[in-house]
């Protein structure tokens, strides 16, 4: 939609919105119908979620992880051997960008299992049990690699999420010789880092990142289990645990606000993400390309269509034109976001703005759907 006449535009639009959803014939329905209180008929677009969006991102990501786990074993390995091991940790730290370039895309589809507890309807927190990001602690990381119990049968359930997944392998892999902690805790107070010599430090990093790698393996997999399984036929008919279609439209409506934020008020504004690789940048361009395959439905129906079938074509143009520009802003700083001056971070922060207005806006208004209530109040 454009944007001319400020108010008066916007004003039309609901209006205009309010007439379309007026018209539709009304239906009964309940759980498993396709279409919502007003007619709109929902049922393409959840049921194109799991195998159009959801189920290809993360089996693409489970290829990068697969190649990621062969390089940090091809590292370890290196290091076993008497090598340096410079050109295989050099090699698994271009495997952990790639593999990384999916997962933020994956961000964007925190539905049900990848969610998190409790603010997300059927969410087991597998999102973080694959990347905990800002939830990170480099000195419990360090603890791990000299203790070096990870391969104990219990060390995810003794371990918090702060101490494993992608943001722990990036550290690891980025680190310097030297340890996160303060000098009076371990591993600097029992002597056990010195202990360990710097080859030694390097060998256990090696080593601690290959079971890392395998961890994110085994919960990328059991979230495509549950879209493969009984959650996916769920979330597709809009049955329990969603109490209806136009709960799963709205789960969809939540998932995007990852843009708002996330990637928006922390990313670009608070916190600088994926600080020891300095790649920062370059994962908001893939945020901006998981909410685009979300709100687009890649190849099937999505959010995009439910909007066009209520004659808000115009809406979806002025969100896929948002989309490119912040795309295009994202794709010129392929850097430490920390290294822009703030001119060219407040020029990227008000391209993603331009999206997710749209998204808090009118697509909320459009679609008479709920806003997390972690954004109800704002008004940036």
């Amino acid at each position: 939609m454009a944007k001319a006449g400020g108010e008066l535009a916007s004003w039309a639009l609901l209006a205009s919105a309010a007439v379309v959803l007026a018209l539709q014939p009304m239906a009964c329905n309940g759980p498993d119908t396709d279409t919502d209180d007003s007619g709109i008929d929902l049922g393409p677009a959840l049921a194109g979620v799991g195998p159009n969006v959801v189920l290809p991102t993360l089996t693409r990501f489970d290829a990068e992880m697969t190649s990621l786990q062969t390089a940090t074993v091809a590292w370890s390995d290196a290091l076993d051997a008497g090598g340096d091991g410079v050109a295989e940790r050099a090699a698994a730290q271009e495997a952990w960008a790639s593999a990384m370039a999916v997962w933020q895309q994956a961000e964007l589809l925190q539905i049900g299992p990848g969610g998190s507890t409790p603010s997300v309807v059927g969410a087991l927190d597998l999102r973080d049990e694959v990347y905990s990001w800002p939830s990170v602690n480099p000195c419990r990381i360090d603890q791990e690699v000299a203790e070096g119990n990870w391969d104990d049968a219990d060390f995810y359930a003794a371990n918090e999420v702060n101490s494993y997944g992608l943001d722990a392998i990036e550290y690891l892999l980025w680190a310097d010789p030297d340890n996160a902690c303060p000098g009076q805790v371990p591993p600097n107070d029992d002597g056990a880092w010195d202990a360990l010599g710097p080859a030694g430090v390097t060998g256990a990093r090696a080593a601690f990142a290959v079971q890392l790698s395998t961890g994110v393996l085994d919960q990328n997999d059991a979230l495509i289990g549950h879209w493969e399984g009984d959650f996916g036929v769920a979330f597709a008919t809009g049955s329990d645990p969603y109490a209806s279609d136009l709960e799963a439209l709205n789960a969809i409506f939540d998932a995007l606000f990852y843009l708002e934020l996330t990637t928006k008020d922390r990313k670009l504004l608070s916190e600088f993400e994926a600080q020891p690789s300095g790649t920062s940048a370059r994962w908001i361009d893939a945020n901006l390309a998981g909410f685009e395959l979300l709100f687009a439905g890649a190849d099937g129906a999505g959010l995009d269509d439910v909007l066009r079938d209520v004659g808000q074509g115009e809406l979806v143009d002025s969100v896929m034109s948002a989309l490119a520009d912040a795309r295009q802003a994202a794709a010129a700083n392929d850097v430490a976001l920390e290294s822009l001056d703030p001119v060219e971070l407040a020029a990227l922060y008000e391209a993603v703005k331009a999206v997710t207005d749209l998204l808090k806006g009118d697509v909320a208004t459009t679609l008479t759907l709920q806003i997390p209530g972690e954004a109800a109040g704002d008004n940036d």
